[in-house]
């Protein structure tokens, strides 16, 4: 995205997955869920959710919204369907923690991380989309983790680790910044800086286009490092300024997909032959086949397209075939 925006002339053809576009942004939403489940910054074994905590959410977010799209299969097809009623969350007895149920603190920590960075009523950075909990890559290594550090790294989370190193050696130069202290007084002007070198913000690609660049943009849609919403909105932006930007960028969504790959969704596809194809004999990806594999065995595939189109379930053929969507 920074090759397209400053320096068009680089690539005939870019593929840009999960993209982190915006650093400081993004570490406030990553400092403000931080705040959230790690309130006490001489505690950082016991995170505020739990692991029990996520099995729970995601069991009831998909018995509500799982078969929206017509099929229940653990995927959120679009998870901004889901109008979740977080009122369905089980309050624990007494406020006292337990397996089956939420301590109010709990709940309002989950809401933080839906709910995304909003400064002077301005949003600063969008929180994540549902779904995708508690799948293996999910929140647990990326937001929430646990008791057990990850293996190598020294923070309780990756978010921990991106947000509060990018504010301590990239925003304020300051190695004894502290996350619990801080209140985002002055955010834009502060941050301005670190955003002028870091960025890629800019939402204008008329020089890319003007020689004739393709790029194609994807992300999962339970990615818990990098929001999926802030690259639509991002997109979104882009075509209000461009309403040809299609011809020349397109926005794939995966459903059921997690920070590059991982969780229910299929993810699998040779985007590099698809841009090359795309520059080189002018074939548009119009209809973009996913695959998901064990071992060597692929075991799904779904077609995803062009955002904002999406696939339907026909309604009668086997969900793991591509041909049962339209």
């Amino acid at each position: 995205m920074m090759e397209a925006q400053r320096y068009p002339e680089d690539f005939d053809g870019i593929v840009t997955g999960a993209p982190a576009f915006n650093w400081p942004a993004l570490a406030a939403e990553f400092v403000q869920n931080v705040k959230a489940i790690y309130p006490d910054p001489n505690n950082l074994d016991m995170p505020v959710i739990t692991q029990a905590n996520l099995k729970l959410l995601q069991s009831i977010i998909l018995q509500d919204c799982d078969a929206l799209d017509g099929i229940k299969d653990e995927i959120l097809n679009d998870p901004t369907d889901c109008d979740f009623d977080f009122s369905m969350l089980p309050v624990c007895p007494g406020d006292v923690a337990a397996d089956n149920c939420f301590t109010i603190s709990q709940i309002e920590a989950i809401k933080t991380v839906y709910a995304g960075v909003r400064i002077d009523g301005a949003e600063i950075y969008p929180g994540f989309p549902l779904g995708g909990e508690n799948e293996k890559g999910g929140w647990v290594p990326w937001i929430v983790g646990g008791e057990q550090r990850l293996e190598g790294i020294d923070f309780p989370t990756l978010q921990f680790g991106f947000g509060t190193e990018t504010f301590k050696y990239l925003i304020f130069q300051d190695p004894e910044w502290d996350y619990s202290t801080y209140d985002y007084n002055d955010f834009l002007n502060k941050t301005r800086y670190a955003s002028s070198y870091l960025d890629a913000t800019s939402t204008d690609y008329s020089g890319f286009k003007a020689r004739s660049g393709k790029m194609i943009m994807y992300h999962g849609w339970n990615d818990p490092a990098l929001s999926a919403l802030a690259t639509i909105r991002h997109y979104d932006a882009a075509r209000a300024q461009d309403k040809d930007l299609e011809s020349y960028i397109r926005l794939f969504l995966l459903p059921g997909v997690l920070h590059c790959g991982g969780g229910p969704g299929p993810s699998q596809a040779d985007w590099l032959e698809l841009v090359r194809n795309w520059v080189e004999q002018g074939l548009a990806p119009d209809r973009v086949i996913v695959t998901k594999t064990k071992g060597k065995k692929v075991t799904m595939t779904r077609p995803v397209y062009p955002y904002p189109k999406k696939a339907i379930y026909n309604g009668k053929g086997n969900p793991n075939k591509e041909d049962s969507f339209n």
